[in-house]
């Protein structure tokens, strides 16, 4: 269904707000993204006015987080330029980038250092465009290990292991599509899937191992409870005691796209 996107008053701040309605939900969430932007999702069948109404009931808790979000990016360094002597992130860790000539694309991670191979004459955006595969494969080897050391639960509860997929994501960590829960509405003659598919965002690859197990943990979670009630945090709890603590770190990266 179409989306809305108005201005919504936090304080003296005006900050956009995108309303998204679906059939699917049958409660409502809001989410608040570093730009600062604010996301709600809402049923299909709801009227504008409840809607806003429990939106106006959650703006300290919006405001709150805005100012969050604004104290971590005064403490980023400035966003890379793609040139030698450039800081990147990588697994939690700022590695000194170094751009040197080379055949073909090659990336080269040393203690402390990035070091990327380019053709002769090339600009920063060559060597953007060589980081990118390197780190999506980094991304792929993380989340399939992350993945094997914790899904054993899981599958002890007769859910099938997740296939991953790499991807940017612009509004959120992670997802997963899974089968349906037994007794759910499907179309007529189709058939629940018997996989379920744990998409990770690629900028996790930056961030610290422990923030991104968390993201892995909070997925297989929704293998067990699909959505974020008392069940699912309890199972969180369980699962990774710290969860919350990863959580803000996390946050405090803004390592999510604009």
């Amino acid at each position: 269904m179409p989306a809305t996107t108005d201005l919504l008053r936090v304080g003296t701040d005006q900050v956009p707000c995108e309303i998204r309605l679906s059939r699917r939900r049958r409660t409502l969430a809001i989410e608040v993204h570093p730009e600062p932007r604010v996301i709600v999702r809402a049923p299909a069948g709801w009227p504008r006015a409840l809607i806003e109404a429990r939106l106006a009931e959650r703006v300290p808790w919006i405001g709150r987080h805005v100012q969050r979000f604004r104290g971590f990016a005064a403490a980023l360094p400035p966003p890379p330029a793609y040139v030698t002597g450039d800081l990147l992130p990588y697994v939690g860790e700022f590695h000194r980038l170094e751009v040197v000539v080379a055949g073909r694309p090659t990336v080269t991670c040393l203690p402390g250092t990035l070091r990327v191979g380019v053709p002769p004459g090339s600009g920063p955006d060559r060597v953007r465009r060589a980081l990118e595969p390197w780190y999506r494969a980094r991304a792929g080897e993380l989340f399939a290990t992350l993945l094997s050391e914790r899904v054993d639960w899981f599958l002890g509860r007769g859910h099938p292991r997740p296939t991953i997929s790499v991807r940017q994501m612009k509004s959120r960590w992670g997802s997963l599509a899974g089968p349906a829960r037994r007794g759910a509405l499907r179309w007529p003659g189709t058939r629940p899937p018997s996989t379920s598919r744990m998409t990770l965002n690629l900028a996790l690859i930056r961030a610290p191992r422990e923030c991104s197990e968390y993201v892995v943990v909070h997925e297989l979670c929704h293998l067990e409870h699909r959505g974020h009630g008392r069940d699912f945090y309890r199972l969180m709890d369980q699962q990774l005691p710290d969860w919350p603590e990863r959580k803000r770190r996390l946050e405090s990266l803004l390592l999510l796209p604009a």
